[in-house]
């Protein structure tokens, strides 16, 4: 509990109590010759009163000598709260929120903190101070209180103490302007419907680090309603949501220089803008599947209108969700390896190995659903890049395993009659023995070893059981008892190696 008079507050810990000392009942209960003042006192906390203490403020309170700030306030039109209504009188007192929301309640025996006597402090005396100010405000109270206030302000007055607020102010804002980005790039993305939340802010990377290092500034429902200039607030579903304000101008910006570009140019742009596209949570994609991407993620409002009267494009493929709008996807990356030379060079490298014409190592080659898949995948990645390395594998992995296949199955013809090549490759991926040794092969290089033959012998003696094939079990190496040697066992070790 907080009191406070024009030169001192007294701040009473109560957590323990199961009455009040008889002191303060006696000043609680005093007549109008002592002015309380309050800060919007209501029944939670004359229940509270009640229910903590057994003291009933309606039966032993003297109501004529309790003024509520709040009531006096909206009497006088002025924003109630005690934040709103110290800025009406320009004089803003710092409320940190990081404090409000500490532990207050087992502080015990160590008593409360330096920030929390302070804020405690200040909500009470703040209080007092704000009466005298709506006291001079229309309409004017009885001579009495006014010379009262009068004969303590210049006190209070005294007691105030400038706090430099401009390293808080500008970590406020330099969060301020890091949210406002998130919010920007969270909203744009595939299934956000235009807004984002609190959570979702609080795990993008920029954020993260903002918040790291703007202690004590905080991220929440308060801090984006203080800053309502930029941010929308409104509940969805039972989540708080948030969005940006909606701008025109940089709509007026961006379609004035859209409007300047040629069709080619304008296309090539939204291309390059899609290459460049990263999902803003970080999810990652599978192996070079080009995303869906919202067009308002990556274009403005003009440019949406430019790119919905442009002429096709083969590079950029087109959807529509009822709740994001119109969907673009890159069917062709601006920087994308040759496809069809991909393509030749896989057909090159199986006709040779089987000794087979080019056209029957191109259907074979067609017909392989995860070659073909691979494949398709080529056109959406970069030259040079992670994932163009990492399809070219696969690709090579698919081919070699059609020549293993087309052996296979010529083996088996002596033993088991019309097995094809395409059973025989349905066989082999259903051995991890074989999946492991073409992978080693794959990513070493070199020859193929005796592995391969032993494997494939194996996969003949139990055909068409071939999950039964177990891999060969290699002896273990012969493992020498490690000792430790110290200085006094130095002589000792080195007789024992000896032996």
């Amino acid at each position: 509990m907080q009191f406070a008079c024009w030169d001192t507050v007294l701040l009473l810990r109560v957590p323990n109590c199961s009455e009040l000392p008889p002191w303060l009942t006696q000043f609680l209960e005093s007549g109008d010759d002592v002015v309380k003042v309050t800060a919007s006192f209501g029944v939670a906390d004359k229940r509270k009163l009640q229910r903590s203490f057994n003291w009933d403020f309606d039966a032993k309170a003297v109501h004529t000598s309790y003024w509520d700030i709040a009531e006096l306030a909206a009497a006088r039109e002025i924003p109630q709260g005690m934040l709103k209504m110290a800025h009406h009188f320009e004089i803003p007192f710092q409320k940190r929120k990081d404090v409000g929301a500490s532990d207050w309640e087992s502080a015990g025996h160590k008593g409360l903190t330096a920030e929390q006597r302070e804020y405690a402090a200040n909500d009470a005396f703040f209080q007092l101070y704000l009466l005298g100010r709506l006291l001079q405000v229309p309409p004017l109270p009885e001579k009495k209180l006014l010379d009262s206030w009068d004969a303590i302000s210049q006190k209070m007055e005294v007691s105030l103490k400038r706090v430099d607020n401009a390293e808080y102010y500008n970590k406020f804002m330099a969060l301020r302007d890091v949210i406002r980005d998130a919010v920007d790039v969270l909203s744009r993305a595939l299934g956000s419907d235009g807004c984002t939340n609190i959570n979702e802010l609080k795990q993008f990377k920029s954020v993260q680090a903002a918040l790291k290092s703007m202690a004590p500034v905080q991220l929440n429902a308060h801090f984006l309603r203080q800053n309502s200039d930029v941010f929308v607030c409104f509940f969805r579903d039972g989540t708080l949501r948030v969005r940006l304000q909606s701008s025109e101008s940089d709509e007026d910006v961006d379609g004035t220089e859209t409007a300047e570009q040629d069709d080619a140019t304008f296309l090539e742009k939204v291309q390059e803008s899609l290459a460049a596209y990263r999902h803003p949570t970080g999810k990652k994609r599978k192996l070079g599947e080009p995303l869906w991407v919202p067009a308002r993620a990556i274009l403005t409002r003009a440019q949406v209108e430019r790119f919905e009267k442009s002429p096709e494009n083969s590079s950029i493929e087109t959807s529509y969700d009822s709740e994001d709008g119109m969907l673009l996807r890159l069917a062709r990356h601006p920087r994308a390896p040759d496809d069809l030379e991909y393509m030749d060079e896989h057909i090159s490298k199986l006709s040779r190995n089987l000794d087979i014409d080019v056209e029957d190592a191109k259907q074979r080659l067609k017909s392989d659903e995860k070659f073909m898949q691979f494949w398709s995948l080529i056109r959406s990645v970069e030259v040079n890049s992670e994932e163009e390395r990492a399809i070219s594998r696969n690709l090579g992995a698919r081919t070699q395993i059609l020549a293993d296949a087309h052996h296979l199955a010529k083996r088996l013809s002596s033993e088991v009659p019309e097995v094809s090549w395409q059973e025989a490759r349905e066989g082999l991926e259903k051995v991890p023995w074989y999946r492991h040794l073409l992978g080693v092969y794959l990513s070493e290089g070199g020859d193929r070893n005796q592995d391969f033959e032993e494997c494939f012998a194996a996969i003949v003696r139990v055909w068409p059981d071939v999950q039964s094939v177990q891999a060969k079990r290699k002896a273990k190496p012969e493992t020498r008892p490690q000792w430790s040697v110290s200085r006094t066992l130095c002589r000792h070790a080195l007789l024992f190696s000896a032996v």
